[in-house]
């Protein structure tokens, strides 16, 4: 399998989940909230099942993480969605 094959079924996997997707929102709207702000807004979730979902969404290179001291900012990586991109681009129309 190919590299772009396996960012593509990476890229997938991290869409298909709707707490991911709604944490790629949740930073769409709001860039550089912490990972405590995620949780408050997804109340159903716990700080820990946060964290873990924004690992999947960093492993693909959807967010990117950046340490303040004992804080961590989230902030959606828009590049990360150029493998889709350009798997969708050609497909025949």
């Amino acid at each position: 399998m190919e590299r772009a094959d396996r960012e593509l079924d990476w890229l997938a996997h991290a869409l298909a989940d709707r707490t991911r997707r709604s944490l790629i929102e949740q930073l769409l709207d709001r860039p550089g909230l912490t990972t405590g702000q995620l949780a408050a807004v997804a109340p159903q979730l716990s700080r820990f099942a946060v964290m873990k979902h924004l690992e999947v969404l960093r492993a693909c290179g959807l967010v990117r993480t950046m340490s303040e001291g004992r804080q961590r900012r989230h902030y959606l990586e828009r590049a990360g969605l150029e493998p889709l991109r350009g798997w969708m681009d050609g497909l025949p129309r």
